[in-house]
Formats: C-alpha cells, structure tokens, sequence
C-alpha cells in the first residue's frame, strides 16, 4: 500500500472548467450580499465613487493580464492569445462590477438579482474553456513544478512502487527538479539494471498519475553499476513545437551544436566533427525539418563546408540557395553573391560524382597529413556531406554505394563526415551493414509499427518503440555514450519555416532569413580540397546545365557568384562571376560538325594519336557545347515588352513606406483592393521585382525597405 494517495492534478480547484466559474459566481454573490447587509442595516454606500473604483479595476485587471501574458515558459506568446486572454477578463471583471454596484444600489434579494448571476456564470463557462484552452501549456508548467516539489518528498512511495513490481532492494534518493520534472537518484542493491528497466512501465501503471513513457532510468558508465537516475517527465516535451532561435552568432565544428531539447527539457546537443549520422523515419515524421535544423547550425560554423545530395528534386535545399539564386541583400544591403551550400546534387549522375569527389578529399587530407587526425579551421574546414531520400542511391546506384563505403572510413580522419536520411532503417535503404555499422549516431523517428525498430535499434528493440513517439520532430537517439548506458533517448527537434510558412500572429525562424543572416560565416573549401575535387567536376559544379532544378523552380536567370572561387572567404576577397553569355544556336554547331564530317580524311600521319586525340577532343567541344545551347534555348528569354505595368507603382510604395517597409502579401493586397478586376502578381514575380532593384533591400522576416545607397 502507498503512503498517501495522489491528486491526477495537484492544484485541480484553480483551472476546472466548470467549477471554476461556480466558485467565482458564489464569491460575487457573497460579495453582493455583504454588500445588500450593510445597506439594510442603514450604511449609505457611496454609488458613484464605486462606479469610478470599478473603472479603474477593470482597466488595471485587463492592463496585468495583457502585461502576463506576454511570455509562456519564457516563449514570446502570440498576439490573439493576449488579445483574447485581455478582452475574456475586461468582459467578466466588467460585468462583476456593474452588479456589485447595481446590487449596492438596489438589493441582491431578489430572485432576478440570484438568476443575473447564475447566467452570468452559465455565459462565461464556454468562454473561460477556450482561455484555459490557450492557457494550457502554462497550466501544464504549474502543475509540474507543483509535483516536482510536492511528489517526491515522501521517498518511500517510489521504493515501495518499485517493491510492489517486483524490484527488489531499490533506494531512492533525493529529488532534484529538472527542466521537464525532476530525477531521483537510485541506488540498486539486489534488483540488476536491466531487470529494472523492464518494469518501468508496471510502475508507471501503479504510480496512476503519469503519462507513457514519462520514467527513464539512466546510467553512467563512469560511475558504478548500483548507481542509475530516475527521470520523471511531468513536462510533455515531446508534444510541443520549439521554434528553432534565431541566433546567428559564429560556431566551430568542434563543439556540440544543439539541435533542440530531450524529454527532460536539457538542450539536445551533438558534435559533428568524426561523427556519420543516419537518420530514420516515415514520411512525416519531421526528417526533412531536423535536416533544415542540422543545416540552420552547420552554416553558423566558420570551420565547416556543407555538400548536400538533395534526391527529393532539390526541396531541401533550394530554400537554402533560394537567397543568393534571387540576388537578395542581407541587412546591412550587400548583395548575397554565393551559396551558402558549398555543392548541391539532385540526379542520380551528380550525387555520384560528389560522393567520388569527397572520397578524394578523404583521401588527399590523409595524404597530406604528418599523422592523427585534422581538427577542424577555417583553412582547412571540415567537409559535412548531408545525403536526403538517401534510398534513391544506396537501392539501385553500385558506384554510390561504393563511394559511400569507402568515405564513410576514411573520412573520419580527414575531417570528412556524412549525415544520411531515409524512410527506413534496412539494407536497401542504408547501402547495406557495412555501412549501417559505420554510423556513429542513429536517429529514429516515428514508424506506423514497432517491428521497425529492429532495423534503426536492433540493440535496443526490446525498449524502444518508435510508433508511440507522437511524430513531428519527435525522435529516438543513440550515440556512443547512450550505447555504452542506458540506450537510446527521447528528444525533440526544433522547427524551422521557410518563407511561405508563416505562422499566423507570432514571428518564426524562417530559411530563407536564416540563410541571407549567414552566408558570410560559412568558410570556402581549401584550395587544395577543391584541387582534389575537381576531376569530378568541383569548378563548373554551378553552372547552369548542372543546376537547371533551381533555375527552373525558381524560374530565375543563372545566379551570380557560381564560379570556382580561389580565394578565402571575406568581403574584401569575395569575386562575383556573371551570367552565363549567350551560346550561338545549336545549328551552328550542329552545321560545324557535318562540314567536318564531309571533309576528306587525311592520309595516316606518323603520329596518329596525337590526331585522334585532337579529333576526340573536337567531338567532346562540340557536344558540350550542344548541350549548353540547348539549355539556353528551352530557358524563358526575358523581354522588355512584358513588364508588369503595376511594378513602377509597387516601386514607389516600397519607397513611401520608409524605415517600415512593406512585405509582399501587403503589396498584392493593396493591388487587389485598388484594382479589383485585375489579377495581382505572385509571390515570386513581386519578389523578383524587388530584388533586382537597387535601392530596395529584405533587412529580414519578409520585409523589403528602401535604401538611399545602392549595390556597387
């Protein structure tokens, strides 16, 4: 038997939804008969002054609450929360003081004055739901700080909770409140860990008073084995969605990079540097976010180079070179003249020759290397290859396959690392167990069935369960310090919105802001990393045959700044290439090659190699020049006749808004109002308007502002 029983809520009297309206309408109406005594018994009450009491109670109820409500958790709340949480209680503290004042004028005795109140409360009980609805994660905050310092302090039901299960011999220390609820040390005297581990479910079920999945006993491999820490989870971490922070102050490789927060609301921090990563999860699981969020904090490092194979048509990545292929100026106005993605492929051709191509930077490091390991610097940065739908090579693609096999051994040294996403954990989808063994951490998200955590944690399949994790950047991590402890652990990413994804009401992180705030960080590849690169084609890896996918989604000319850069990064060294000139028709060189065809051939020269070469190498022009003629023909031609006859005038609001500014959706929401039987432009074209002016810069959020200083 327990000690003392447990409330499901510990303060369950302050937030019930119907009893806290009852309570509150007995209150007023005691008030109201106090106030009806005193006036029976021949006290003349002062209306007026109570009617001037009263206003200024209702202006300083509603004043406190909007000024409350400002923050949930230390998070910026969103502004029809605070709206609606102000104008709820102006509403009832109102209509509380004109019947306080009412009843001290007339009398509270009758029944009319009884069934005021009774509505009154029957009225603002669906109203008090939804603002306790909007409060809920503040009430959730309270309840567990309440348990954090409440439950515990009787020791002994946890021992006796861990005894009636069949745990023998578990003490339980002190508490210690933690982020998302509080842990207690555990000191294992006849029960082994393990065995432990299997019944934390059993105590869960007779504690009676926690979710799923709330215990997690840790723990150290440092310390002695009668040693663990019970985690208590009261805060629902994984349930919630953290916005990723918009900092952008510079990082090193070198140290953990936090990618959001564990179950027990510590920060989820992992080192990239000799780390290969796989990730694991259905579709909708949240990888394609947690890729943005690796990306978000890789790009923040000045001593790390990101290649990204992008096998879902580049839609993870454009939102990152979206910035620079638009021309976009950063805050302080200048032009945005390089990915911040060093190379990016999305064909099957392509990803193999940057596999190949990281493998020979592999292996020229080690080459070069007196001896151990190269520790990441701006001269020399570490090379970070991201690899998304990475099924699409490792099932059918030999040469990938390879090239992954050898980069993922002999990368590890060289400062080479590789970040591997797919829909699940096998073979086909991992380029078999000789890779599989070679990841350093794996990431699990959520799976419709728990047979397929037996292919992401075959270790740990027993206590893992991936199909009760509630998706949405919730997952499962094991890396080498769990592996040797208690196994892997829950967490949850941060989420990141691209610039079509505002949520309605409250700032966000957006990619594209994200990438035009950094792209000046991110150091260049070193210059004898790109030497090695460049048989696989590292210098002509932006031209516009190789990045027609941008080119096409954004429907935007060749970006500038796509040439092979020799120099470190820094303003003063940066260079700028330009568009791509325009290629004379294919029919010239189609003409050109028939008029060689047709002339006689020579008799055999003494030295025919040196011709065949010579022939070999024409025919190899003439078919490289064919295919970027035929790019250029099937790319739209821009035409002077077509401007939109509203962009002069969109101009000229841009400028008239001043240090303001105007966004986008504010411009075609003007045009539609002034020119209703009009079809104002997309998205895309007024951005493109605006970014190919000179004077109108994007500070940030979507926002463009009219400089007086131009680009130079």
């Amino acid at each position: 038997m327990l000690t003392r029983p447990r409330n499901h809520e510990p303060i369950p009297w302050r937030h019930g939804v119907i009893t806290t309206p009852l309570y509150t309408a007995a209150t007023i109406y005691a008030g109201g008969t106090t106030l009806g005594v005193a006036t029976d018994l021949g006290a003349t009450l002062p209306t007026g002054w109570m009617m001037l009491g009263s206003a200024a109670g209702v202006a300083t109820a509603a004043v406190s609450r909007w000024v409350r409500t400002a923050h949930t958790n230390g998070i910026p709340n969103t502004k029809p929360r605070r709206w609606y949480h102000t104008a709820f209680t102006t509403t009832w503290t109102t209509a509380t003081y004109a019947w306080l004042t009412w009843t001290a004028h007339d009398t509270p005795w009758t029944l009319a004055s009884a069934a005021t109140v009774a509505l009154g409360a029957a009225a603002f009980t669906p109203l008090y739901a939804i603002d306790r609805s909007l409060r809920s994660d503040v009430i959730a905050a309270q309840w567990a700080a309440e348990a954090a310092a409440d439950a515990p302090a009787d020791k002994s039901e946890w021992e006796q909770l861990f005894e009636a299960v069949g745990a023998r011999g578990v003490q339980v220390g002190e508490p210690t409140q933690t982020r998302g609820g509080y842990s207690l040390p555990i000191t294992l005297t006849q029960s082994p860990y393990e065995a432990v581990v299997q019944l934390l479910k059993s105590v869960e079920t007779r504690k009676g008073d926690l979710r799923p999945g709330s215990l997690d006993l840790r723990r150290d491999i440092n310390h002695a084995a009668s040693q663990a820490t019970l985690h208590v989870t009261t805060r629902n971490v994984l349930a919630e969605s953290i916005d990723l922070p918009a900092d952008d102050h510079p990082l090193t490789i070198n140290e953990p990079l936090t990618l959001g927060v564990l179950e027990s609301g510590d920060p989820w921090e992992i080192k990239f540097r000799q780390n290969s990563v796989f990730i694991a999860g259905k579709k909708g699981s949240g990888k394609s976010v947690l890729l943005h969020v690796i990306i978000s904090v890789v790009t923040r490092c000045t001593d790390a180079v990101i290649w990204m194979i992008d096998m879902a048509e580049g839609n993870t990545a454009k939102r990152w070179l979206r910035p620079w292929a638009q021309q976009w100026k950063d805050r302080n106005g200048q032009t945005i003249d390089r990915p911040i993605l060093d190379w990016v492929a999305t064909t099957t051709d392509e990803a193999v020759r940057l596999l190949q191509a990281s493998v020979a930077v592999a292996d020229g490091r080690a080459r070069r290397m007196p001896g151990g390991k190269i520790r990441p610097k701006t001269t020399i940065p570490a090379l970070i290859v991201i690899t998304d739908e990475n099924p699409e090579l490792m099932s059918r693609i030999p040469d990938a396959i390879v090239a992954k096999q050898r980069g993922i051994k002999k990368g590890r040294k060289a400062a080479v690392d590789y970040i591997d996403a797919a829909q699940r954990g096998t073979g086909p989808n991992t380029g078999g167990g000789e890779v599989m063994s070679q990841y350093d951490t794996v990431i699990g998200g959520r799976f419709p069935k728990r047979q397929e955590g037996q292919f992401v944690f075959p270790d740990h399949y027993q206590t893992v369960d991936l199909s009760k994790l509630p998706g949405n950047g919730a997952f499962y991590i094991l890396d080498e310090d769990r592996s040797k402890g208690a196994g892997p652990e829950k967490t949850k990413g941060y989420f990141a919105y691209d610039d079509d994804e505002y949520p309605d009401g409250r700032e966000a992180t957006v990619i594209e802001d994200l990438a035009a705030a950094r792209w000046t960080i991110r150091p260049d590849l070193d210059t004898a990393s790109q030497q090695d690169a460049e048989p696989y084609g590292y210098s002509t890896r932006w031209n516009p045959d190789r990045i027609d996918w941008l080119i096409d989604a954004l429907n935007l000319p060749m970006p500038t700044g796509a040439g092979p850069r020799q120099q470190p990064a820094g303003p003063a060294k940066r260079t700028t290439g330009g568009p791509m000139p325009t290629l004379p028709s294919i029919d010239d060189y189609i003409q050109r090659g028939q008029q060689y065809k047709q002339q006689p051939q020579p008799n055999p020269a003494p030295e025919p190699a040196v011709e065949d070469a010579d022939v070999e190498r024409l025919f190899t022009e003439l078919e490289e020049y064919t295919r970027q003629a035929a790019v250029n023909l099937t790319k739209p031609q821009p035409s002077a006749d077509k401007r939109h006859p509203r962009r002069d005038e969109v101009t000229d609001w841009v400028r008239d808004a001043g240090q303001d500014g105007i966004t986008v959706a504010e411009v075609r929401a003007r045009l539609a109002q002034r020119y209703p039987g009009e079809k104002p432009p997309s998205d895309t074209a007024v951005q493109n308007w605006f970014t190919a002016h000179p004077n109108i810069t994007k500070p940030g959020r979507g926002t463009y502002v009219w400089t007086e200083t131009p680009d130079a």
